[in-house]
């Protein structure tokens, strides 16, 4: 079981993360956080803090710093939600500090004021980091080729179409470009050779070719299902990590009720 964190002990962390402990003080506290898991994680902690509002730290002991979560940590710490949540424990902390002036406990006031509002940002920081999904995660979880509308027919009828698709099911995916680009612009299975096109160049991963296919989809307002092409370059910028194309896609879709996939857009959190 670990020691209590209190407001000898913080004020101790920031002392050893300044580099303020003498020699042997640091030896002895260094000692302490081996044998101690909740000082090493407020250790831990403190440091990754220090390492966000870049501020240098003097110690010996290696830690490793994940500089993407940090970066993630730093976007979350923008947000106006966060920004006014910080506002709000800060002035309940000066007026702790106020309070605290007439007893001359100032220092640890203002010790446990800063470490109270640094503890909830950075712990509802981190809720919001680990609940909202990654666009890879978004991108895995609704690329679905298997959805696309079949038309194949087996037999001595099979047309240009049927066969592209054939070729798309046994992921011969160049063979099925070749043969559904051979369909007519005013034959009426020419909207869904689109679809099949883009899903093949994505699975290719010819991912710009996959973004102008779709993007000819949404041209052809007179077809039903044209919104389909912007809910497929949002997959697409999806897989690519495109965060603004993928809010811009987000969007446009947003725009119509009737759009494709429009529910799955709504919950869809982006920004």
């Amino acid at each position: 079981m670990g020691s209590a964190i209190t407001i000898e002990i913080l004020e101790q962390i920031d002392r050893y993360l300044n580099g303020e402990l003498s020699e042997n003080e640091t030896i002895a506290f260094e000692e302490l956080i081996a044998k101690d898991v909740q000082l090493a994680d407020e250790v831990s902690i403190q440091k990754q803090l220090f390492a966000l509002h870049g501020k240098a730290t003097k110690i010996s002991i290696s830690q490793e710093i994940d500089k993407e979560a940090v970066q993630l940590l730093k976007e979350k710490l923008k947000t106006e939600e966060l920004q006014a949540l910080s506002t709000k424990i800060r002035k309940l902390g000066q007026t702790q500090i106020t309070a605290a002036t007439a007893n001359k406990k100032k220092k640890n006031y203002l010790l446990y004021a800063t470490a109270a509002t640094i503890a909830i940002v950075f712990t509802t920081t981190l809720f919001l980091i680990n609940t909202t999904p990654s666009l890879d995660t978004y991108y895995k979880d609704n690329v679905n080729w298997e959805e696309l509308p079949s038309f194949a027919v087996k037999g001595e009828n099979e047309n240009s179409f049927d066969k592209a698709e054939i070729f798309f099911k046994k992921k011969e995916y160049n063979n099925a470009i070749t043969t559904f680009k051979t369909i007519p612009t005013n034959n009426e299975l020419y909207p869904y050779s689109l679809l099949y096109i883009g899903a093949s160049y994505e699975q290719l991963n010819e991912n710009e070719k996959a973004l102008a296919t779709f993007n000819s989809l949404t041209k052809l307002t007179t077809f039903e299902e044209y919104s389909k092409g912007y809910w497929y370059q949002l997959v697409v910028y999806l897989k690519l990590g495109d965060r603004e194309k993928a809010i811009e896609m987000k969007t446009i879709i947003l725009q119509d009720k009737s759009n494709y996939n429009y529910n799955k857009v709504v919950e869809m959190k982006l920004e």
